[in-house]
């Protein structure tokens, strides 16, 4: 089997090109986002590149060469960028070394006349390369629990660099299967066609991770309270009902707490908004922290918060309720606030004939607004 170079290159150019078009679009839909705009970057030059290639094979010019080839690893540059920006991570200067690197050492080629071999071996090493960098911010940054669109990018990019780097080996021992100008057999499949496929692939896995974050920011948004990052109301709601129905079933306790901020009004009066942000923001990390895995914490509501405590009775509320208050008595605040809670706990026993999560809240409510007439600062169960 065996490809002409210029069949190789235009089927090459039309993947890259079908890539960039696809890229350009996601970054039109979400223009913020920096990885989308460098991915997009990254079609385009590498498309270019292959074009430029083409435009000049048989007899090369000087310029072009230098351009159309350095554009291919520009746009593999910007695609290693790209993933660094979906993980929040900035650019480095070593895209730039690479690139200037790769541009003077190409020129030097073509100047000193040197055979295509030799630059055939320099775009293999500097390819291989940066799929080397890509894989490793995939793994660095691979989630203990990996999505498929995590798996699929890993995988590509493996592939990428597997590939790359044999096909520089194969070079580098002057194999006439593995040049580009008489590639044939099995160097055909590593030369131009697994590279065409990896490229795709891992254009696709890169949208397919992009996606995923969105849905996963979505979910969030809508289950979780954007100031504190706990529960919302929605979300504490449905997982209080769910956690009745578990504990009716199973014939275990269940307690809740409705819990107020005391005083808040005079913290947002006398210190503004932000100051009373923080309170809350505060008040929600000490009751996260300070609760068990499986309680089910959120903010119901302005200064309100709610925590549900599958398996908990009266005797694990009350150990639990003296820890809440002492946490927060002992919490250092913001300009150093004296900032205090109220709590009212109603626990649900697996003989009570009440089964609903209205009636439930509507007990802790009028315990906490017992607590909040004693005194404050206080719980009631």
């Amino acid at each position: 089997m065996q490809m002409d170079p210029i069949t190789a290159a235009t089927a090459t150019m039309a993947v890259q090109l079908a890539v960039a078009i696809i890229m350009a679009g996601t970054f039109y839909a979400s223009p913020a986002e920096r990885c989308t705009r460098y991915w997009a970057l990254s079609g385009l030059l590498s498309a270019v590149g292959v074009l430029i290639v083409i435009i000049n094979a048989g007899a090369p010019k000087f310029v072009l060469s230098v351009i159309g080839n350095t554009a291919i690893i520009a746009g593999m540059v910007t695609q290693w960028w790209g993933v660094r920006a979906f993980y929040r991570r900035r650019r480095t200067i070593l895209g730039w070394v690479i690139l200037a690197g790769f541009a003077a050492l190409f020129a030097l080629s073509m100047l000193l006349d040197q055979p295509l071999r030799q630059r055939a071996l320099l775009s293999s090493l500097a390819m291989a390369l940066l799929a080397l960098l890509n894989l490793l911010e995939l793994w660095k940054r691979r989630h203990p629990v990996p999505s498929f669109a995590g798996m699929l990018a890993f995988v590509a990019a493996l592939v990428s660099f597997v590939t790359f780097s044999a096909r520089a080996i194969g070079i580098y021992r002057e194999h006439p299967h593995f040049l580009p100008d008489t590639a044939a057999g099995a160097g055909v499949v590593v030369v131009y066609m697994i590279p065409m496929v990896s490229t795709l692939l891992f254009a696709m896995a890169l949208l397919l991770l992009y996606f995923e974050r969105m849905v996963a920011e979505k979910h969030q948004m809508a289950t979780h309270d954007e100031l504190t990052s706990l529960y919302n109301r929605r979300a504490i709601v449905a997982a209080g009902k769910r956690e009745i129905d578990v504990a009716q079933r199973l014939g275990r306790p269940l307690a809740v707490a409705y819990i107020d901020i005391d005083h808040f009004k005079k913290i947002n009066d006398q210190l503004g908004h932000d100051a009373g942000d923080h309170v809350i923001t505060d008040i929600g990390h000490i009751l996260k922290d300070t609760c068990r895995n499986i309680d089910i914490v959120g903010r119901y509501g302005g200064e309100e918060f709610c925590i549900i405590f599958p398996g908990m009775d009266r005797e694990g509320v009350t150990m639990l309720a003296e820890r809440l208050l002492g946490e927060v008595r002992r919490y250092r605040f913001r300009d150093n606030l004296p900032v205090t809670v109220s709590m009212g706990f109603a626990v649900l026993q697996p003989q009570d004939d009440e089964r609903n999560w209205t009636a439930l809240m509507q007990r802790a409510d009028g315990l906490l607004y017992q607590a909040k007439s004693a005194g404050r600062n206080r719980y009631c169960i």
